[in-house]
């Protein structure tokens, strides 16, 4: 099976570059235009209008691991909400992110913080990931523009290898590098790098099943590379695309106990 997998996807990636080739000098578009339409493919499996997100994040720092459990609701890529659920600790913690402001209530000091300046580059909830990457959370084709560098087998298939640079100075990662699956337009793994060419975060996007018309991971892996034997799990228990949400949730009201 797994051989007839990967001959599939040699063949399929093979029909893929040659239509793209001889796309090109009929369509008038460069090798860029196309490296973008397929961030904008990509992007497409990955976002929507609204979103829902029942998930958990499972933090394990080398020690010990234990599990934030959260819901959380998204407009766009400039409105979200999160609420914790557990563990009784962090149970009634809230997030709230409208534009470029990130807000957090907690409920053991009953009073909400703007998250700002250097604390967005803290790690959130002690996990890998940062303040600054929920204000990072942004669609590809949009922040980035692309090049295709070439190819490479991942996880039995044949990927696009990409290099991505950001639009704006003001991008906490200025580079990307991702592997694509350009039958399916889904990223398999994520590399974000800083002005200077450090790399800063690891990501592996897991068990994508379809949802609805797209096809979304189960889980993501991310691993803050500063820190050694790190790595924070998010599960995507539940998400469901296009969901109505009630105005408040995007209100700082909602920050109150």
């Amino acid at each position: 099976m797994i051989n007839l997998n990967l001959k599939y996807y040699c063949f399929a990636l093979l029909v893929f570059i040659s239509v793209w080739v001889s796309f090109l000098p009929q369509s008038g578009w460069s090798k860029d235009d196309l490296a973008q339409r397929l961030l904008e493919e990509v992007d497409k499996n990955l976002w929507a209008n609204t979103k829902f997100i029942d998930g958990r994040l499972i933090i394990d720092n080398g020690r010990r691991i234990r599990t934030l459990s959260m819901e959380s609701w998204m407009e766009g890529v400039t409105k979200s909400y999160s609420y914790y659920k557990a563990p009784a600790r962090e149970r009634g913690t809230k997030m709230l992110k409208l534009d470029r402001k990130l807000w957090m209530y907690t409920p053991h000091t009953d009073r909400k913080i703007l998250i700002a300046g250097h604390l967005l580059r803290q790690s959130m909830m002690g996990s890998d990931l940062s303040y600054e990457d929920m204000m990072e959370d942004e669609k590809i084709s949009e922040a980035y523009t692309g090049r295709i560098d070439g190819e490479e087998e991942m996880e039995g298939m044949k990927t696009l290898v990409m290099t991505l640079q950001a639009k704006r100075k003001t991008k906490t990662y200025q580079m990307l590098k991702i592997w694509v699956d350009p039958i399916k337009k889904i990223v398999l793994k994520e590399e974000a790098y800083a002005k200077s060419g450090k790399l800063l975060k690891l990501i592996h996007f897991k068990e994508y099943r379809k949802v609805d018309n797209r096809l979304f991971p189960r889980k993501m892996i991310f691993r803050d590379m500063l820190k050694e034997n790190t790595k924070t799990t998010y599960m995507f228990d539940e998400i469901r695309f296009d969901v109505d949400i009630p105005s408040k949730y995007f209100s700082q009201s909602i920050l109150k106990r």
